[in-house]
């Protein structure tokens, strides 16, 4: 879901024309941007991450106030990310 609204707003195009060239229900997609809106409303966007760069520590910081400190470790952070 984050990883599809990001590659939308990156494309440049409308939300209905990603959607209908990515096969997305339209209601659906406006659905999660909703969501993830509702759920973070003092987020300014999202995050690029290096994959090259090993040695940076990743700090996520959860609506609840619990921070979690990882290294570099896309699997690991996707988890987490979920996990909320």
């Amino acid at each position: 879901m984050l990883s599809m609204i990001a590659d939308w707003q990156q494309s440049g195009k409308s939300k209905k024309a990603y959607c209908f060239e990515k096969g997305i229900n339209e209601a659906k997609f406006y659905y999660w941007i909703s969501r993830i809106k509702e759920s973070d409303k003092s987020a300014v966007g999202f995050l690029s991450i290096d994959k090259a760069s090993k040695n940076s520590a990743i700090e996520i910081i959860y609506p609840n106030g619990v921070r979690i400190k990882v290294e570099n470790d896309l699997g690991l952070l996707s988890q987490l990310i979920r996990l909320y």
